[in-house]
């Protein structure tokens, strides 16, 4: 118990924390629920989608540089996150309640939190404490950030002026798989100290993310005027 608690706390907090930040409109609790749930299922689709690309590319997380560059960027990160886009465009943007831009970050996290909450418990019960503690300031806010970068640019593309709505989603679809795959390969490369540049690129993430919170939150139509 003390375990699935250490693992599921970082999630709770950060879903939490974007939740109250939502301070205009908040989403119906029934979404986010469903929205979470379909984030941890898209653990299914990836397994055996990114099982089958590691064995067509021939990689994993001990190949050579180029294998290492194939398997953070395609076999992990563009697997993840392109599940979880296809559960934010197919779910969330379709509801009528997807009535402003920070919606999109809300429920792109919430669907990112998801996937983090059976990832983490998997490591955590395999792992232990020691486990628990690192990813719950590594791994979890990582998946978060991913998250509302993706759903950042959902949020514009729901309430695009002008341009293409299509194109500004799979904006935030790429820039999530960048930073996915920047972060895992700094981890997978066995180079002295370059992991350091693993937490640089969350670092980074993190600033975008909390940028595009203040932004979204700025846009809201539900903002009262005083």
């Amino acid at each position: 118990m003390e375990l699935l608690v250490l693992a599921l706390a970082p999630v709770v907090f950060l879903m939490t924390y974007l939740y109250v930040k939502d301070e205009y409109d908040r989403e119906p609790l029934r979404h986010l629920i469903i929205a979470f749930v379909l984030g941890i299922l898209t653990a299914i689709p990836v397994v055996f989608v990114g099982e089958q690309l590691r064995t067509l590319f021939e990689v994993d997380a001990n190949s050579d540089l180029f294998g290492i560059i194939i398997y953070a960027f395609i076999v992990v990160a563009l697997t993840e996150e392109g599940m979880k886009y296809l559960v934010l465009r197919n779910y969330a943007y379709r509801l009528k309640e997807f009535d402003e831009p920070y919606d999109g970050i809300m429920y792109g996290a919430t669907i990112s939190l998801g996937f983090a909450a059976i990832e983490n418990v998997l490591y955590v019960f395999q792992g232990g404490e020691d486990v628990a503690l690192l990813r719950m300031v590594t791994a979890v806010p990582a998946h978060a950030v991913f998250g509302v970068l993706m759903g950042y640019y959902a949020g514009r593309a729901r309430f695009l002026a002008k341009g293409s709505p299509q194109i500004e989603r799979l904006k935030g679809l790429l820039i999530a798989v960048l930073f996915h795959g920047l972060y895992d390969f700094f981890l997978f490369l066995h180079w002295p100290y370059i992991f350091i540049l693993a937490f640089v690129t969350l670092y980074i993430g993190l600033r975008l993310a909390r940028r595009a919170l203040r932004q979204h939150k700025a846009n809201s139509p539900h903002k009262p005027d005083f």
